[in-house]
C-alpha cells in the first residue's frame, strides 16, 4: 500500500510538474516619460528588442515589415553645432525639441503571470 502510495505521488507530481513550469509570459507598456502603465497597446509604435543585439525595432503599422528606425513622424537627429548632441524632429509638425517626445518614451515589458 506504501508503495502504491509513493508511485501514484509521483506520477501526480510528473504531471503537474510542466503547469508549474509554464507560467504564461504577458506584456505590458510602460512609458518612462510619463510612468504610465497600461495592459492595451499605445496608439503609438512601441519597439520590441533584438535578442541578439539588443537594439530597439519596430514593426511598421502600415507595411508590417521590420524597421529600426521609428515609423511614426518623430526623428530622432544630431546637432553638429551642439557637438552631435541629439534631439528629436516631427516631420509631420516641423517641431524640433532635445526631451525626448512622450510617443518615443514607451517599452515592453515581460512579466511572469506568477509575479504578478
Amino acid at each position: 500500500a506504501m508503495k502504491l502510495r509513493l508511485l501514484l505521488l509521483a506520477v501526480l507530481a510528473l504531471a503537474l510538474a510542466p503547469l508549474a513550469v509554464l507560467a504564461i509570459e504577458r506584456e505590458y507598456y510602460w512609458n518612462d516619460i510619463t510612468n504610465v502603465t497600461t495592459w492595451d497597446l499605445p496608439k503609438v509604435p512601441v519597439p520590441f528588442r533584438d535578442e541578439k543585439s539588443g537594439k530597439k525595432y519596430y514593426v511598421d503599422p502600415k507595411t508590417g515589415e521590420s524597421t529600426w528606425d521609428y515609423p511614426g513622424p518623430w526623428k530622432t537627429m544630431k546637432s553638429e553645432e551642439h557637438g552631435d548632441r541629439e534631439y528629436y524632429h516631427n516631420i509631420e509638425t516641423k517641431e524640433s525639441n532635445w526631451e525626448k517626445p512622450e510617443d518615443l518614451a514607451w517599452h515592453r515589458v515581460k512579466v511572469q503571470d506568477d509575479e504578478l
